[in-house]
C-alpha cells in the first residue's frame, strides 16, 4: 500500500503542477472574455475623446505639467488601473498622466502578471490636438490585476481537484479499516462464525486474509477442542460402565472362591473365568490409555538410552507368543545388537503391545508373518507383515491402536508408516540413532 500510494501521489503531484500551469497560460484569454462581456469596464477611446473635446481649448505652450493635468481632469480616470502617459508629435515622452499602484505591486511577481504590459490589445493610442500643438496619448490598461488572485486560486483549486484520487484511496481503504475493526470486535465476542472481508492485495488486505485463516483455525481448534472433549467424556463414561460388569463377575467369582463355596471340580473353571474378565479389565485400561495419549496434546516423555538388544528381548516375549496362538513367525535381523535409540521403555512395551494385538485379533494363522530389524542412514527400522482375515475387513474399528503407535513414535522422535491391500497389513517403526 505504501508503494502504491507513493506513486500515486507522485502522478497526481505532477498531473497538478501540469494542469496549473496550463491554466496560468490562459488568464490573459480569460480576462480579454471577461472584458468583451462587459464583467470588467474599460473604454479608452471614450477616454481620449473626453480628453481630446477639453484639449482644443487648451494652449499647450501655456500650462504647465500640473495645471494640463487639472484642466483635463485626469484624476477622473484613476482607478488604480489605468495609465495615461503623454508624447510630444515626434513621440518623445513629455510625463505621466496617471502611474497605477498595481503597476510595481507583489501581485504582479506573485500571482504572474509581470507579462500584462506587453499584451498590445489592452492598450490604446490616440492624438490629442491642443490650440498650438498636437500630442499623443497612451492609455495602458492594468485591470487585469483584478483577477489575477481569484483566477490564481481558482487554477490552484481545479489543479488539486486532481489529488481526488488519492484522497478517494485513503477514504477507501480507512473506511475498509473501520469494517476490519467492526468484525474484529466481533470476532473478539466469540463469534468465529462471521467472516473477515478480504480486499485487495496490500498490507492491509494481507491482514485481513491472516485474520480471516486465523479465525478458521480458531473455529476449526474450538470444534475439535469440543469433539475431543466429547469423545473422552463418551469413553470414560462408556469404559466406566464396561468395567463394572467384569469387575462385578470378577468380585462374585473372587468371593465365592474365598469363603470355600465352589466344588473343586468348579474351581479350575472359576480361576479361568477370572482370568478372562482380568483380560476385559487390561484390554479397557489399555484402550483408556490410548485415548488419553492420541487426545493429550502436551504429553511429556522422558527419554533414555536403550539397547537394541533390548527391544528385541521385549519383542522375542511377544513372537513366542504368537507361535503359542497358531502364528508362523518368521524373524530377520540386519542390525547389530549394541546400537542404541533414545526411547522411553514403557512406550516400546505398549507399541509392541499394539502391535502384537493387531496381529493376533486381524492376522490370518494359514500366513506367515514377517518380522525385520535393519539398520541404514542413521535410524533402526522394525517391519512387521501378516496376511488379513477375510473377516476382519469387515470389521470397522478406529485404529485408535494405531492411531496411538503413531503418537508414543513422534514423542520418542520416531515415526510411523502404514501400507495396506486387499489381503496384506504392514506397519514400518522408524527410530534414529541414538
Amino acid at each position: 500500500m505504501t508503494v502504491r500510494l507513493f506513486l500515486l501521489l507522485i502522478i497526481c503531484g505532477i498531473m497538478s503542477i501540469c494542469c496549473f500551469r496550463y491554466l496560468m497560460q490562459w488568464q490573459t484569454w480569460a480576462y480579454v472574455e471577461l472584458l468583451e462581456k462587459g464583467y470588467i469596464n474599460f473604454e479608452p477611446k471614450k477616454i481620449v475623446a473626453e480628453m481630446q473635446e477639453k484639449a482644443k481649448n487648451i494652449s499647450y505652450g501655456k500650462m504647465g505639467e500640473e495645471e494640463l493635468k487639472e484642466l483635463l481632469d485626469i484624476e477622473k480616470y484613476d482607478d488604480g488601473f489605468t495609465s495615461i502617459m503623454f508624447y510630444d508629435a515626434e513621440g518623445k515622452f513629455l510625463f505621466y498622466g496617471i502611474e497605477p499602484a498595481v503597476w510595481d505591486s507583489y501581485i504582479s511577481d506573485v500571482f504572474w502578471y509581470s507579462d500584462v504590459s506587453n499584451y498590445r490589445m489592452m492598450d490604446y493610442s490616440g492624438e490629442l490636438e491642443f490650440q498650438d500643438v498636437t500630442g499623443q496619448v497612451m492609455i495602458y490598461s492594468m485591470h487585469q490585476a483584478k483577477i489575477v488572485m481569484p483566477y490564481f486560486f481558482a487554477a490552484l483549486g481545479v489543479s488539486m481537484l486532481l489529488f481526488l484520487p488519492v484522497l478517494l484511496y485513503v477514504w477507501n481503504r480507512m473506511r475498509y479499516v473501520g469494517k476490519l475493526k467492526d468484525e474484529i470486535l466481533v470476532m473478539a465476542d466469540g463469534d468465529l462464525e462471521h467472516p473477515i472481508t478480504v480486499k485487495g492485495k496490500d498490507e492491509i488486505g494481507v491482514l485481513a486474509r491472516n485474520l480471516d485463516e486465523m479465525r478458521r483455525a480458531l473455529d476449526e481448534n474450538i470444534y475439535r477442542e469440543q469433539e475431543g472433549q466429547k469423545a473422552n467424556h463418551d469413553l470414560i463414561s462408556s469404559i466406566s460402565h464396561d468395567l463394572r460388569t467384569p469387575m462385578t463377575t470378577l468380585y462374585g467369582y473372587l468371593e465365592i472362591m474365598a469363603q470355600k463355596k465352589c466344588p473343586e471340580e468348579k474351581r479350575e473353571e472359576y480361576v479361568s473365568r477370572c482370568i478372562g474378565k482380568v483380560e476385559e479389565i487390561r484390554a479397557l485400561s489399555d484402550k483408556m490409555f490410548e485415548y488419553a495419549l492420541v487426545y493429550e496434546k502436551n504429553e511429556k516423555v522422558e527419554l533414555t538410552e536403550i539397547f537394541l538388544w533390548e527391544l528385541l528381548e521385549e519383542m522375542e516375549s511377544s513372537q513366542e507368543f504368537l507361535r503359542l496362538k497358531g502364528f508362523q513367525v518368521l524373524a530377520e535381523r540386519k542390525a547389530p545388537e549394541n546400537v542404541k535409540v533414545e526411547g522411553n521403555r514403557v512406550f516400546f512395551q505398549r507399541i509392541f503391545n499394539n502391535l502384537f494385538s493387531n496381529i493376533l485379533k486381524y492376522g490370518e494363522k494359514e500366513k506367515p508373518v514377517y518380522i525385520t530389524t535393519a539398520a541404514d542412514k542413521g535410524s533402526v527400522e522394525f517391519g512387521f507383515l501378516n496376511g488379513k482375515k477375510q473377516l476382519a475387513q469387515q470389521v470397522e474399528s478406529n485404529r485408535i491402536g494405531l492411531k496411538s503407535v503413531q503418537k508414543m513414535m513422534e514423542l520418542q522422535g520416531g515415526s510411523l508408516f502404514m501400507a495396506e491391500e486387499a489381503d496384506i497389513f504392514a506397519v514400518t517403526i522408524r527410530m534414529p540413532l541414538g
